[in-house]
């Protein structure tokens, strides 16, 4: 009993200094008391739950969250973590933009690895704009600058770091060798400022700067002049290939016809020939026919295709997306799949974020009925959606609107596809409360 009180008055010791860090803005420190504080009690809730406030403070989004969950595990009632979590799953968006920022951290830092710093710097740049909070990448960027030798701008990065973690130890290290080289010649660092928005970088001989911030639009201009070029290429074979066709089959016949009958009377035989000639030319018209009906068919797939595109430079995701659902990708052209999968891909990245944002906000109103109908059709697109978001949620909207069957189906499947996560404990505790009511 001693020594669980030991611990227990450890942890309460570790977390009193933490919380006295994160009121003057200390947050790495607090951030190390707080997780030796649960090392030394799990249970101690208040630690894990100003953990979480922390890592949020710091742009570390995915591990606050952890910490909540594991928090709202532990106890379910009266625990504040149920109310942060409900604050901020709802920013759907902002959601998936901070998962594309570790992304782009991560992959920032395998370019800092393999020497590609110029890469790395534009990456970090492009994360730093998306999170402002995010302390590690703004650690990062400032390092790559001063090992440029780009004091000035790895000062203001630093600066940055301050105003989320006033007593970064790390920062402050960094800010230490960037004021000591700064007196040491500042002609050379005024003469290495770069615009914040710009990246500079040698290419043999010559100093090159470019804006950190572009969007490459090579694959989409591909795409574009791809499905363009499929589109000309079926009109001309439908208004001028076919018709071409069928007259030339017309006149080779009607000339036909012509000879024979100045030498119906003589040649019999040969009149018998020429008439298999003509049916052979009536079956390639036939043939002409159905290429042209096939055509027709092909010319409404692309024409749909084109659509969807327009709709998406328009910005118009959600008609772009319903557009693409109701093409037949049984009519696709190998050399042209990958085309397409380019382009759905594009496109569903937004039709689903609008639906899902769509169906979200229906379910947090109690209009169950609209959430099950939106949720559905993200569940025809992508079942994996958002993690399993999507199909939880719509579990619980069967759930909320009385349709317990579908709803213990729903809790099955999240069951079977995410074992062992919070959300398939949570879908087994209300699938057992809906077979025992």
């Amino acid at each position: 009993m001693n020594v669980y009180q030991t611990i227990r008055t450890r942890s309460l010791l570790y977390y009193n200094r933490g919380l006295e860090c994160a009121n003057v803005r200390n947050l790495s420190r607090a951030v190390n008391y707080l997780r030796m504080s649960v090392r030394c009690d799990k249970t101690n809730i208040e630690a894990r739950n100003l953990l979480g406030l922390c890592y949020y403070e710091m742009g570390e989004y995915v591990l606050a969250l952890r910490e909540w969950v594991i928090s709202e595990n532990m106890k379910a009632e009266d625990n504040p973590a149920t109310r942060y979590m409900k604050a901020v799953q709802p920013d759907i968006t902002r959601t998936g933009k901070y998962s594309q920022c570790v992304k782009k951290y991560n992959m920032a830092l395998s370019y800092a690895n393999s020497g590609s710093e110029d890469l790395a710097v534009i990456q970090l740049k492009k994360v730093c704009s998306m999170n402002p909070k995010y302390v590690k990448a703004h650690l990062l960027l400032a390092l790559l600058y001063i090992h440029q030798e780009q004091y000035s701008q790895a000062k203001d990065v630093l600066k940055k770091i301050s105003r989320v973690d006033a007593n970064n130890i790390d920062a402050q290290r960094y800010m230490q060798e960037v004021q000591e080289n700064i007196n040491k010649n500042p002609a050379r660092s005024k003469k290495k400022s770069v615009a914040d928005d710009s990246v500079e970088y040698k290419s043999g001989s010559e100093t090159i700067i470019r804006p950190a911030y572009f969007k490459d639009n090579a694959t989409i201009s591909t795409i574009v002049n791809i499905v363009f070029g499929i589109a000309v290429g079926f009109l001309i074979a439908f208004f001028l290939v076919v018709p071409g066709v069928r007259r030339q089959a017309s006149a080779e016949s009607a000339a036909k016809l012509v000879e024979a009958n100045n030498t119906i009377s003589t040649k019999n035989v040969t009149i018998r020939n020429y008439q298999d000639q003509i049916d052979e030319l009536n079956e390639k018209i036939e043939k002409a026919e159905k290429n042209s009906s096939k055509s027709e068919g092909n010319m409404n797939f692309y024409k749909n295709l084109l659509q969807a595109y327009v709709k998406y430079e328009n910005k118009e995701y959600e008609e772009a997306g319903e557009i693409l659902a109701k093409v037949d990708e049984s009519k696709i052209e190998k050399d042209f799949k990958k085309a397409y999968t380019a382009l759905k891909e594009q496109v569903n990245n937004r039709y689903l974020r609008i639906l899902y944002r769509e169906a979200a906000g229906n379910y947090n109103q109690g209009e169950y009925e609209k959430a099950i109908k939106t949720f559905e059709k993200i569940m025809d697109v992508d079942e994996e959606f958002a993690d399993g978001d999507a199909l939880y949620f719509l579990a619980q909207s069967y759930r909320m609107n009385g349709d317990s069957q579908k709803a213990i189906m729903m809790y099955q499947k999240l069951i079977d596809q995410y074992p062992d996560t919070y959300k398939a404990r949570n879908a087994q505790r209300y699938m057992d409360q809906l077979k025992n009511n």
